[in-house]
């Protein structure tokens, strides 16, 4: 057994802490793929509030994340000698999710080419007014204008700027999740963001970014 993983065994087992909940996702997953039920567990403990997150973007039915949360995981459980290892971990299973629960929502493939692509699926975002570094008043002021702002951008745009700046995907990641190019992810953000600096401007636009990985959407 390795030094540093006797380390954190040791240190898990004081702190009566589940020695998955320390493990990285990287390690969840092989272990996982051996067999080992509870690293499954692991990734659901790691994902579920994530990946709920993102469904409740699509739709506010409970019923149906939940249902395709234990969708997702059931497949990956009965699958797991033909999947393989993944780029990223997050990456496969928000686009795994991603797929299912658009399914559940009857949501296929859209008859639109180009921009329009995907302009039948609905994404909706809220800015939580939360924030250590701001005066409540200043950040509910900006949350609300930023929550109305978005609702001018497309539906896909909104996906795209949640996966790129809240979630931290690259734009290869972006451009999997969401069954696009890369070139294309990289087109569909830039013009979602020209698009808010021109409200904005871009001292506010920095700030709204710097701030989506320390509030809730």
């Amino acid at each position: 057994m390795p030094e540093t993983f006797f380390a954190v065994f040791c240190w898990s087992a004081q702190k009566q802490i589940p020695i998955f909940q320390l493990m990285h996702e990287n390690e969840l997953w092989y272990s996982y793929k051996m067999g080992d039920v509870k690293a499954l567990e692991g990734l659901y403990e790691q994902y579920y509030h994530p990946l709920t997150n993102y469904g409740y973007k699509f739709t506010p039915d409970r019923i149906y994340i939940e249902e395709s949360m234990q969708d997702l995981f059931l497949k990956l459980w009965q699958n797991r000698e033909r999947i393989a290892h993944p780029a990223a971990v997050k990456q496969y299973l928000y686009h795994a999710f991603r797929r299912i629960l658009l399914g559940r929502l009857e949501l296929g493939p859209s008859r639109h080419d180009g921009e329009l692509a995907g302009e039948h699926i609905p994404f909706n975002v809220n800015l939580n007014c939360a924030h250590p570094l701001l005066r409540r008043e200043r950040m509910e002021a900006l949350a609300a204008h930023s929550t109305t702002l978005l609702t001018h951008l497309t539906n896909r745009q909104r996906e795209a700027v949640f996966l790129k700046y809240y979630e931290d995907l690259s734009y290869e990641q972006v451009a999997e999740i969401m069954y696009m190019t890369v070139a294309g992810a990289r087109q569909l953000v830039y013009h979602a963001l020209e698009r808010l600096r021109g409200q904005f401007g871009n001292f506010t636009l920095l700030l709204l970014l710097c701030i989506l990985k320390r509030t809730g959407m």
